[in-house]
């Protein structure tokens, strides 16, 4: 398990970006309308809309740790070929879990 990225609740996703790329030399992953990954550095930040996911911390995982355990979790497919899944810890903060195919990660 390697720490992936934190997410940050974004109202508008477009003027965050900007202001990461002019203030901190951000590089952009990704962006569109609902969310946004950026990379400052060797770390990664998602900004996401207020009401399509939670704020939180991202954990790249490996199918052994999914075996281990994650194993009744229900993982999501993602469009960029990844999936996920969330829970919650003791203080109801979101963790999210990611799983990346064989085949292949994107944004490294």
């Amino acid at each position: 398990m390697i720490f992936d990225h934190v997410a940050l609740i974004s109202k508008d996703i477009k003027n965050a970006i900007a202001w990461y790329v002019d203030k901190w030399n951000a590089e952009v992953l990704y962006q569109d309308d609902t969310w946004a990954l950026i990379k400052i550095g060797k770390s990664k930040i998602a900004f996401v809309s207020p009401h399509q996911h939670p704020a939180h911390i991202c954990f790249e995982v490996d199918e052994q740790f999914i075996f281990e355990k994650l194993q009744k979790e229900t993982f999501k497919p993602h469009r960029d070929g990844s999936s996920s899944c969330y829970i919650r810890d003791p203080d109801d903060n979101f963790l999210e879990f990611l799983f990346w195919p064989k085949k292949g990660k994107q944004n490294e």
